[in-house]
């Protein structure tokens, strides 16, 4: 398995060092191909810097997502950070590879990074109007729906 720590990424001297993260939402979609008997789990962090997706796959014979015990966990990621203690408070959770709850960690620092990365290319790319469509249609084809802020 590869693993990849972004404290070991390198980062433009404009890249802002702090991020506010005000919403974390998570939402399990049915998947949509034949073949996949499973669900999509979606992540949004929304932030003052915009919006950090991540996606991951669940077969429909994984254990249970267990989406009450996130709640607790998505809320330590709630609030002002600097970027380097956020992507390491990730990368220790991560390291602990018998914590049933990494899936809900490697989606948080998959939003992350890609967050991250947006910032460093554009600051607002994505508009607002684009955002809240996005997350109309997921909520209407969500079984299950987390917001943490």
């Amino acid at each position: 398995m590869l693993s990849v720590s972004l404290q070991d990424s390198s980062f433009p001297s404009d890249q802002p060092q702090f991020v506010s993260v005000s919403r974390i939402e998570v939402f399990v979609i049915p998947a949509l191909a034949v073949d996949s008997a499973g669900y999509r789990v979606c992540l949004r962090l929304s932030s003052d810097l915009g919006y950090g997706w991540s996606e991951h796959f669940v077969s429909e014979c994984e254990p249970s997502l267990q989406l009450d015990r996130w709640s607790p966990l998505l809320r330590g990621f709630i609030g002002r950070f600097p970027f380097a203690a956020l992507t390491s408070q990730l990368t220790g959770h991560l390291s602990q590879s018998m914590n049933p709850e990494n899936r809900a960690y490697r989606l948080v620092t998959d939003a992350v990074q890609q967050l991250q990365n947006a910032a460093a290319l554009i600051r607002a790319a994505v508009s607002a109007d684009a955002s809240h469509s996005e997350e109309s249609v997921l909520q209407q084809r969500a079984v299950a729906y987390l917001s943490v802020d």
